[in-house]
């Protein structure tokens, strides 16, 4: 199991990244004005568990590296590096995304709820973030690297969840926040960029110790 202060400095990293929104608070924000909280709450927890469909596949493929050869997983962690500055410079340079415009949308929680997930699974861009992301903070000693990520997972994803949550609940408010002051969308798009860079470079100089 990671050590106390990697679980804390993850978590902090994680809480980072779910407060600046992204596609899966985008959708739920819509699908809260479409259908009305409950709805945007399930849709929540279909993000999530899509999202930790990918956390268990990275588990696994992370663990079969680390076990074929420590170089391989060296590399991995490199790259992983160098992918998270790249979001980050790729978030500078483009701009906000604009808000999805409302529309019918389902009311039933469960087909909410499988939306979620087809959306989040939908995003292969999440695995190969979750793959950049969890090698950056996995310890030999600490245990096998398949459940020092699922622990990392689960963190990251409950996190998210309780973030969708908030945006589920507040949706309408939200909404209007954004949609009026389209300069705060872009203030928080540039904090993403910075943060991916921020990790990045941590990463990078860390080294996979």
């Amino acid at each position: 199991m990671p050590a106390v202060h990697t679980l804390l400095a993850f978590a902090a990293v994680a809480a980072l990244f779910v407060a600046v929104p992204g596609p899966s608070n985008l959708y739920v924000l819509t699908r809260g004005i479409q259908s009305g909280s409950r709805a945007a709450v399930a849709g929540a927890a279909g993000c999530a568990t899509g999202a930790y469909v990918y956390v268990a596949a990275t588990a696994a493929g992370l663990s079969a590296l680390l076990a074929s050869s420590q170089a391989v997983f060296a590399a991995i962690h490199y790259a992983g590096a160098a992918y998270l500055c790249w979001l980050g410079i790729s978030a500078l340079r483009s701009r906000a995304p604009d808000l999805p415009r409302a529309a019918n949308g389902p009311r039933s929680p469960w087909r909410s709820y499988r939306q979620g997930a087809l959306v989040e699974l939908g995003n292969p861009k999440v695995a190969l973030f979750f793959l950049a992301l969890f090698p950056q903070f996995i310890h030999d000693g600490a245990g096998p690297a398949a459940v020092q990520v699922l622990i990392l997972g689960t963190i990251f994803v409950s996190l998210g969840f309780a973030s969708d949550s908030l945006y589920a609940l507040g949706s309408g408010r939200l909404r209007d926040l954004l949609a009026r002051r389209p300069r705060l969308r872009r203030r928080q798009h540039r904090a993403t960029g910075l943060l991916y860079l921020g990790l990045g470079g941590w990463a990078a100089a860390s080294g996979s110790d």
